[in-house]
């Protein structure tokens, strides 16, 4: 609880200047990483159905052939809340003299924002456990994800753990042009954003922003500049690994059933002011198709 003993300094004049959680505030990736929408219900579920394969030619008089679509995986989000406050005594925030207390909601808003993000990266950063598996029983990044109808397991995971290069990005590039449907059938999937950690930044703008390629000496053309979006997210906590989303295409999903909101009240006898804020939410994903993912440490990865 904020009291006049715990903040002595904030009733003492003279004071140049009292640092109020004064940083500058992370850019926010949620929004460009997720497919973003609301909620009204207890939790939202997702259910896939493949497509069909291709059509055989038929002969004059012949019957058609039918074909059965695939039920494919559910996916359900179970919305979760998360909540913190603080309490000042009246005598604290009177007596106040550099207006640190009156700031204190919006320093609880920036928690929660902060909150958010961290949420979302985690996305990412279990993205190779086993311990967080999505509908078809694999992580988000898997060499092994089945096919609904039986067919040959598909992977958006670098079995190899390889680096970020400009050779390797071209490998991430066809691996995720080849991604197929539930009835092995051919989708468009191209990138659109390459995920780096912060210490990868350096290293990805000379690959995409590069005049030329990036390395050599021959001033080839670099077929990759203007091709993607780069985001470096703080909230990532490896150093190597990198990954590659398709917008138009993945199936990262993050659902607000309740927006982080701000409420306070006071304690009548104690006279003491009560804050609090409190959001409900869900993250994950129904389809691992549109991302993929290297661990960029060189290590072995064959889940």
């Amino acid at each position: 609880m904020a009291d006049r003993q715990h903040f002595s300094d904030l009733l003492t004049p003279g004071f140049r200047q009292i640092y109020n959680d004064r940083y500058s505030e992370v850019a926010m990736m949620l929004e460009k990483l997720f497919n973003v929408t609301t909620s009204d219900k207890a939790d939202e579920k997702d259910s896939s159905v493949s497509g069909f394969g291709l059509a055989p030619e038929t002969g004059e008089g012949q019957p058609i052939q039918y074909e059965d679509p695939e039920q494919g995986y559910d996916t359900t989000y179970s919305h979760r809340k998360y909540a913190k406050g603080f309490k000042i005594t009246q005598e604290m925030f009177d007596d106040d003299l550099y207006n640190i207390m009156n700031k204190r909601p919006a320093a609880l808003g920036r928690a929660m924002r902060r909150t958010s993000e961290d949420q979302a990266s985690l996305i990412f950063r279990n993205g190779f456990s086993t311990s967080y598996l999505g509908a078809d029983g694999k992580p988000l990044f898997s060499t092994s994800h089945s096919r609904a109808d039986g067919g040959t397991a598909q992977s958006n995971a670098s079995s190899t753990g390889i680096a970020l290069t400009e050779g390797n990005l071209e490998t991430s590039i066809i691996a995720m042009r080849q991604q197929l449907d539930d009835k092995g059938m051919k989708i468009d999937v191209y990138p659109k954003i390459l995920l780096v950690p912060i210490e990868l930044r350096k290293t990805a703008h000379l690959i995409i922003d590069s005049a030329a390629r990036q390395g050599t000496a021959d001033n080839d053309v670099n077929i990759y500049k203007n091709e993607f979006t780069i985001v470096d997210w703080l909230y990532l906590t490896s150093t190597t690994a990198w990954f590659m989303i398709d917008t138009e295409v993945d199936q990262l999903n993050w659902f607000w059933r309740k927006k982080a909101a701000f409420q306070q009240d006071e304690l009548f006898d104690t006279e003491v002011a009560v804050y609090k804020s409190s959001m409900r939410l869900s993250r994950g994903w129904s389809d691992w198709r549109g991302t993929w993912g290297s661990q960029g440490a060189g290590a072995a990865f064959a889940d």
